[in-house]
């Protein structure tokens, strides 16, 4: 193997552990406030209110400390602040909780607005240091698979953690896992890649859909858009499942189940993510998108009967993780299209976003119905969810992604694009397809 080889291999390895531990918080927060509010003895309504809260913070602060990064250039400051800022407001939220649930609910929104952005840097150094091409794309699924392997290890820390010292200790822990996660990734020097002092190569200046004039922000772009509703129709199902396991395992008497739940269903993503490295998807980004959105929302049925054994219910958790991996590959990859570098860190914190917004209606909406009518509400969440991910899909025009974007781009002459989002030899990105010789 070639010492270059080696070396990007490593630097790849490296960037997704370390991101990895940083980005431990997030996969831990869903069960840990939940299980922060019940053990203190409140309701569901503040516990999916407080999740609620934190998850949406992070749509709000994702896309505006990426912008800065982009801006700025100084991804290193703005990750390591972010982190401490998120730190505190975690201590605080472990100390009120339910005793002071408004002080906790500011503590949540804190925490939520200073997740240091670590996914949408990580996220946008893959084009930079990455061959584009079947190189590009392992890259893009091998994160795939880390954020499936996350919400297994996310929900197990928690159940242990919460068994050892204490859901309020859980909470502490995302703390000081999100202080040495931030603290690692930040000493990658592959960060000093990321700023508008940089050469930018094969890309144009970004544009507005018409490639008219400069784009101030990302979300102007209209494939950014259509993958932002597609990450929105994903999140609400993901989010369903946090309170739909824990009904579950309320009704099956084992509130340890859920932890358990949530890391079978992500053990199912990551099932998915080594079938779609080792069969690539071969339909075009558009295309593929739509019909794994839908296949996403069908798998997810049968975790609506709450009161199912366990067994059978488990198994309806593993298989709704199945399609995640191979539908977060093409969005990745559709973004790396559809923006400009300039622009591509804020690009990839609005899809991160758009997940994050997905996931706290669909937790908040979940909670609100098992609230009102127990186990049957939370299945009747658990039905919505799937229904809007089948509508948004079929009613999505794939070729809407690229429609004008800021990136129809060819690719070299003799250069191999492979991978899960179909492999391509020398052609163009237009209209949502893949133009171009796919390998056998």
């Amino acid at each position: 193997m070639p010492s270059s080889h080696r070396g990007v291999v490593a630097t790849a390895v490296t960037l997704l552990l370390t991101s990895l531990v940083g980005r431990l918080p997030q996969a831990m927060s869903a069960l840990a406030i939940v299980r922060l509010v019940l053990d203190a003895g409140g309701d569901y309504l503040l516990a999916s209110g407080l999740t609620a809260a934190y998850v949406l913070a992070q749509t709000v602060g994702q896309p505006v400390l990426a912008f800065a990064v982009d801006r700025t250039g100084r991804p290193r400051w703005i990750i390591l602040g972010a982190a401490l800022l998120a730190g505190g407001a975690f201590v605080l939220l472990a100390a009120t909780s339910v005793e002071l649930p408004l002080v906790a609910g500011a503590a949540a929104v804190v925490a939520g607005l200073a997740t240091p952005p670590i996914e949408p840097v990580l996220r946008s150094l893959w084009p930079r240091i990455m061959t584009r091409g079947t190189q590009l794309s392992r890259a893009f699924s091998a994160d795939a698979a880390v954020q499936e392997l996350l919400f297994i290890i996310g929900p197990l820390v928690t159940a242990v953690a919460v068994a050892l010292i204490g859901a309020d200790g859980s909470v502490l822990l995302m703390a000081v896992l999100g202080l040495i996660g931030a603290s690692a990734f930040v000493l990658h020097r592959e960060l000093g890649l990321i700023g508008p002092s940089q050469p930018e190569r094969s890309r144009p200046v970004a544009a507005d859909s018409a490639g008219r004039k400069p784009v101030r922000t990302a979300i102007a772009i209209p494939g950014v858009q259509l993958l932002v509703a597609v990450q929105v129709a994903v999140g609400l199902s993901v989010g369903v499942l946090t309170i739909s396991a824990t009904a579950h395992s309320e009704s099956a008497g084992d509130p340890a189940l859920a932890g358990w739940a949530l890391a079978i269903n992500a053990g199912g993503a990551l099932t998915g993510a080594v079938l779609v490295a080792r069969f690539p998807v071969r339909l075009s980004i558009g295309r593929a998108l739509s019909v794994l959105l839908a296949v996403l929302g069908v798998l997810y049925l049968p975790t609506a009967v709450i009161t199912a054994p366990s067994p059978y219910w488990l198994a309806a958790a593993y298989l709704s993780g199945l399609t995640l991996p191979p539908l977060l590959t093409q969005v990745f990859s559709a973004v790396e299209r559809a923006a400009p570098r300039e622009r591509l860190t804020e690009a990839n914190a609005w899809t991160v976003s758009g997940f994050s917004v997905g996931i706290a209606v669909g937790t908040l909406g979940a909670g609100l119905a098992a609230d009102a009518a127990g186990f049957a509400g939370t299945g009747a969440a658990v039905v919505v969810a799937a229904v809007v991910a089948i509508i948004v899909a079929l009613i999505m025009r794939p070729g809407a992604l690229f429609d004008a974007s800021p990136d129809h781009e060819t690719v070299p002459e003799g250069s191999e694009v492979s991978g899960p989002e179909g492999a391509e030899r020398a052609g163009t990105v237009e209209d949502g397809t893949v133009a171009g010789q796919h390998d056998a």
